[in-house]
């Protein structure tokens, strides 16, 4: 069975963006929150369960419950559980890792939901890098194409990838300003594994901000790398690099990332469940 509900969060996410949008956001969790991306997920088997006969029973007033409790059980509340049921047996068998998988370089993991932080001490310095899972997942084909010959449409189904925003923050152990670069992986870099010279992910901005404080100044300068000298951005990704984070951390990062949005998607559709079941 396929993964069907990965667009349910999505939905739910951007709601809750558009209801937040009055009130000001940590820039860092900005950068790390990258623009909404379209659910990969198909809906053969939802469309099914929607167009079924019991669908006009949905749309009635459901009838009272016959064990007295007072609670709301509907037909499409037991096959939604159904559905929960069958949908998280099918994630949990194809899921690659149990456990979170370790990052080399000594890295220490931290992990708050669905943001994760990346420590290490490198000769006096501390290197942070700061990551959320939430709208990781890029998409993988335009369009829709149809299964070839003899091939089920879900063998064709591509393997989804987290691949989110990340911001690097190297501070001095004798230094008051903490040097940021907010990092991406760009869509058309993704999967290419041909040219081994070529960064599969990139710098997007790069600012000081105050050690230890905890609020963004937006009154402090951001160097915007779009129309950067190409000698000075490579000094900074080879500084990068100096510090343990290049290509090897960037897949790392990927597989680290890919590994924990299924584990909260998981997370997501047993509480999905239990929510529907509850009385």
């Amino acid at each position: 069975m396929l993964p069907l509900l990965r667009c349910v969060p999505r939905a739910l996410g951007a709601a809750a963006t558009g209801l937040r949008a009055a009130v000001p956001a940590s820039p860092l969790r900005q950068l790390l929150q990258p623009a909404s991306r379209p659910c990969l997920r198909p809906f053969g088997l939802l469309s099914v369960r929607a167009g079924s006969a019991r669908r006009s029973g949905l749309l009635r007033p459901p009838a009272p419950c016959s064990c007295g409790c007072g609670a709301l059980h509907t037909e499409g509340d037991k096959a939604f559980v159904e559905f929960l049921t069958d949908e998280i047996k099918e994630e949990k068998k194809i899921q690659k890792h149990k456990s979170l998988p370790k990052m080399s370089g000594d890295w220490e993991l931290e992990v708050n939901g669905t943001e994760a932080k990346l420590l290490r001490k490198v000769a006096g310095e501390k290197i942070t890098v700061t990551f959320n899972i939430n709208n990781s997942i890029p998409p993988t084909f335009d369009g829709e194409e149809e299964p070839s010959q003899g091939q089920k449409a879900e063998e064709q189904e591509p393997e989804l990838t987290s691949t989110p925003n990340f911001v690097v923050e190297v501070t001095k152990s004798d230094g008051k300003k903490t040097l940021v670069l907010d990092c991406h992986y760009p869509e058309d870099e993704i999967g290419q594994e041909d040219e081994a010279e070529s960064d599969i992910f990139s710098i997007k901005e790069v600012s000081f901000q105050a050690t230890g404080d905890s609020e963004w100044r937006d009154t402090n300068y951001t160097l915007n790398t779009d129309s950067l000298d190409w000698a000075l951005y490579d000094h900074l990704m080879d500084f990068l690099a100096d510090r343990g984070v290049d290509n090897t951390f960037a897949d790392e990062l990927v597989e680290l990332s890919t590994a924990l949005e299924h584990q909260e998607y998981i997370t997501f559709l047993e509480d999905l469940k239990s929510f529907v079941k509850s009385q």
